[in-house]
């Protein structure tokens, strides 16, 4: 009698997203039922795990995976090795900029009062605008320097609302 091959019945997806749970199966058959298959993941990216019982891979990629990522997985029934190749792309998810820094909230009467505000986006090629859309009137914002500044005078002395935002083409800190 023969062996004949194990074939591929089904492949995992070849997308998947950035900060998203990736999970999808590779499946096999062959017509010598007396075979036992055996899966194996030889070539993964380390964001990826494999499961040779179920022939799952999963994982959750990062923004530094995004990008193509080869893969190769196999097939075994004791005889015959099947290999298959492929590149599972990341996908870019948009990431939300950070604001890195904390503006001094405390200002004195008659003394200039100078903070910045700093941010970062893990996102390769996003532009950072940054704006002050609520100031009191004694106070100015550079949007290019990101510096803030001004001095209070004697009818500004108590609470004076701020709100500085940092957008990147998509999401508003």
């Amino acid at each position: 009698n023969l062996n004949d091959a194990p074939t591929f019945e089904a492949m995992p997806d070849t997308v998947a997203a950035e900060d998203v749970l990736y999970s999808s199966a590779m499946t096999g058959a062959d017509i010598d039922t007396e075979d036992s298959l055996v899966y194996s993941a030889p070539d993964i990216p380390a964001w990826l795990t494999f499961n040779d019982t179920t022939g799952v891979l999963s994982g959750t990629p990062e923004n530094s995976d995004v990008g193509f990522h080869d893969v190769r997985l196999t097939i075994d029934d004791g005889t015959i090795t099947l290999d298959s190749a492929f590149q599972i792309r990341v996908a870019n998810v948009n990431d939300a900029p950070t604001i890195t820094s904390a503006p001094d909230t405390v200002a004195n009467q008659d003394q200039l009062y100078i903070s910045s505000i700093s941010a970062i986006d893990v996102d390769i090629g996003d532009s950072l605008i940054y704006s002050a859309p609520l100031l009191p009137q004694w106070l100015s914002f550079n949007d290019t320097t990101q510096i803030l500044s001004g001095t209070p005078l004697n009818n500004d002395v108590g609470d004076n609302p701020v709100t500085l935002r940092v957008n990147d083409g998509t999401v508003n800190v």
